[in-house]
Formats: C-alpha cells, sequence, structure tokens
C-alpha cells in the first residue's frame, strides 16, 4: 500500500489576493462611456442648429416689431442671416441664463431635502410636509404666472411664460418626492416617461415665448425712444453727381460746380441701418407723424457717403446752396 501525498502547504491567512486581471480595453464599460460621449456630441450639434435657428427668428420678431411701430416694412430692410442673430443674441441668450440660475437653485434644494431625509427618514415633520405639499406651491406659482400676464407690464409680460414653465417643471419634481411618502404608488416607467415628455414640451415652449415677448419688449422700446435717440445715430453727408431729390424734414440741399461738373451734397441724414448691401437714412427731424426713410445702395456709382460725429454742430456748411450753382467749392 502506497505512503498518502503529502499535503499542500496551507497559506497564511493574512496573504495577499491575487491582483485582478486587467481590463479588457474593449469592456462594456468603455463602449458606454464612448457611446455616451457621441450622444453628447450629437446632442450639442444639434442644438446649436436649433439655437441658430431661435436667434434668427427672434432676430426678425424684434426687427418687424420695431420697424411696423415706424411706420415701415420690415421686409424693405432686406435683413440677412447674419444681421437677425447679431441682433437677437441678447433675448436668446438672457433667458437660459436665468434658466439655468433656476436649475441650480433647485439642485441645492434638493440635495438639501435627500440628505434631511437619509438622516431622519420620512417621519420627519419637514420632510413630509414637502413631499406632500410642494404641488400646492407648484400651482400657486403657476397662477402667480398668469396674474403677471394679466397685469400686463413690460417686465410681467416676459417673465409670465418663463414663471409658468418654472412651476410646471416644479410641478413634476412633487410628483416624484410624494413617491417616497408612506403608502405612495409610484408612476409605472411608460407613464413617467409620457410625463417627462410632456413636460419637456411645455417647458420649452414657456422658454419659447419668453424670449419671443423679450425680442417683442425690446423691438417695442426701441421704437418709442426712437424720437430721442434720432440725435445720437451716425451723421450722414451724400455727395452725388446727380440729383438724388431726398426731401425730408431737416434735409440741406447744396451744390457747387456748373454743367458735367456739377456735384450735389445733401447733409441733415442719420444712419438707421446698414444692411443688404443699402444703407437706409432718417432726416434729423423724424418724427412719427411724419418721417421720412430714404434707401440707397452702398456701392451707387458717383455717391460718396461722409459719416460724421458733431453732437455740437462744429462741422459748417461746406457747399453753396444750389442757387449759386456757378461757385467754388471752397476747401474743407
Amino acid at each position: 500500500m502506497s505512503a498518502p501525498a503529502p499535503a499542500a502547504p496551507a497559506e497564511p491567512a493574512d496573504a495577499p489576493a491575487p491582483p485582478p486581471p486587467p481590463a479588457e480595453p474593449d469592456s462594456e464599460e468603455a463602449a458606454a462611456l464612448r457611446g455616451g460621449l457621441v450622444k453628447t456630441l450629437l446632442a450639442v450639434v444639434v442644438n446649436v442648429g436649433v439655437l441658430t435657428a431661435l436667434l434668427v427668428y427672434f432676430g426678425w420678431v424684434r426687427s418687424e416689431r420695431m420697424a411696423d411701430l415706424l411706420g415701415l416694412d420690415e421686409a424693405i430692410l432686406g435683413m440677412t442671416v447674419d444681421d437677425y442673430v447679431r441682433r437677437s443674441v441678447r433675448s436668446v441668450v438672457l433667458i437660459p441664463i436665468y434658466a439655468a440660475a433656476a436649475g441650480l437653485v433647485w439642485v441645492v434644494f434638493d440635495q438639501w431635502w435627500q440628505r434631511r431625509r437619509l438622516r431622519r427618514g420620512m417621519g420627519d415633520p419637514v420632510v413630509a410636509f414637502v413631499a406632500r405639499w410642494l404641488w400646492a406651491f407648484a400651482l400657486a406659482v403657476f397662477v402667480l404666472g398668469i396674474g403677471l400676464w394679466l397685469i400686463g407690464a413690460a417686465t410681467t409680460f416676459i417673465a409670465a411664460p418663463l414663471v409658468c414653465a418654472g412651476a410646471i417643471l416644479l410641478l413634476l419634481y412633487a410628483v416624484s418626492l410624494r413617491g417616497y411618502l408612506p403608502g405612495a404608488t409610484r408612476l409605472e416607467p411608460l407613464t413617467e416617461g409620457v410625463l417627462r415628455g410632456a413636460v419637456a414640451v411645455l417647458v420649452a415652449v414657456g422658454l419659447f415665448w419668453t424670449a419671443t415677448n423679450f425680442a417683442t419688449v425690446e423691438g417695442t422700446e426701441l421704437a418709442h425712444g426712437f424720437v430721442d435717440e434720432v440725435h445720437t445715430l451716425p451723421g450722414v453727408e451724400i455727395d452725388s453727381a446727380d440729383p438724388l431729390d431726398i426731401v425730408a424734414p431737416g434735409v440741406e440741399t447744396s451744390c457747387a460746380g456748373t454743367g458735367e461738373d456739377a456735384r450735389y451734397h445733401y447733409r441733415g441724414l442719420r444712419l438707421l441701418e446698414a444692411t443688404g448691401g443699402h444703407y437706409f437714412l432718417i432726416s434729423d427731424q423724424w418724427t412719427p407723424r411724419y418721417g421720412v426713410v430714404v434707401m440707397l445702395r452702398a456701392d451707387a456709382d458717383g455717391i460718396r457717403y461722409t459719416f460724421v460725429r458733431d453732437p455740437e454742430g462744429l462741422r459748417d456748411d461746406a457747399f453753396p446752396p444750389c442757387a449759386d450753382a456757378t461757385a467754388v467749392r471752397p476747401p474743407p
């Protein structure tokens, strides 16, 4: 009978565990990370396109409102996409900043509530009160938004849809907190998905509406204050080889030279817009009751534009009146 094989020496109890095998380069976690990064980049690209479309729309709203109050048709200005975008950046950017600030406040509140719930449980009066009655606060905020709309002031006109959108988000948050209450029934995944999608659409409409109101108010204020701001616009003097027949309150016409050498000079004009290859000019004495807008090509042959900053009227007449067409142009 053979002798039994010697038993292998037992490893000490405190022996270090063998190192884990190296992770595979194409593990599921890495693939998920890459997939999430790709989705994030695609979302950013799509949002840039959406943001550009919104900038164009809000720029059009602002320009159309101002042109309408000034007695113009916005289509006459012939603005480009770049013109609309430059005029709407303030309208579109400020609203997301306010929304992001409100989101940060919500994160702080949620972290406070969750930490208190974990420490003291749902039996804590404050935790239970928030979970049970936050929906009522959200409803009150929504009613506040409607009240702001009914007031009709410029500030409340802008804030009303934004407040209502915030109330809808707050109501969704209140529904999620109620799920922590004892005996509460949580929403089914499909129902919750539909609820979140509906809330997202309503909030997007609220933000869109808010920015539209902002652009409308801005265009209205620009038009109402236009008379007081005319003197701050760049002054324009036109030197032309042919008579332009510019007839508007405050425009002065003078001439120099004779025959083919005659030049026609126009003063008392201000630059309203420069877009679409045209200059849109108004006169110093423009009023809502009687105002003239002159449209001239920026590259028209035989025309020279001089842009003047002269708030104190230091620039004197550079041309004699047209009745003295034989006069010689004085030196500048």
